[in-house]
């Protein structure tokens, strides 16, 4: 079970974005390659990556990611106070 505090959503999201972007850089992939490799139109791929699709999920951001040979771990600690 995965519980994700939602103040600390975003920070999730910026990132995996950052990793995405970081990893398309370093196999010069473009965009409309990313959406085959994931199935997704390139549209929406260019609207999730620039941050203009309203209420990307961190699940797609996951799907593109693994998609592009990255995997995901999520590191659950106590909180300090």
């Amino acid at each position: 079970m995965t519980i994700l505090i939602e103040n600390k959503s975003g920070e999730i999201k910026i990132k995996l974005l950052a990793s995405i972007e970081k990893e398309m850089e370093r196999k010069n992939l473009s965009q409309g390659e990313v959406a085959r490799m994931i199935g997704l139109d390139r549209r929406n791929v260019n609207k999730i990556l620039r941050g203009t699709e309203r209420g990307v999920s961190i699940d797609q951001l996951v799907r593109i990611a693994n998609g592009i040979g990255l995997d995901v771990d999520v590191i659950i600690k106590r909180s300090k106070d």
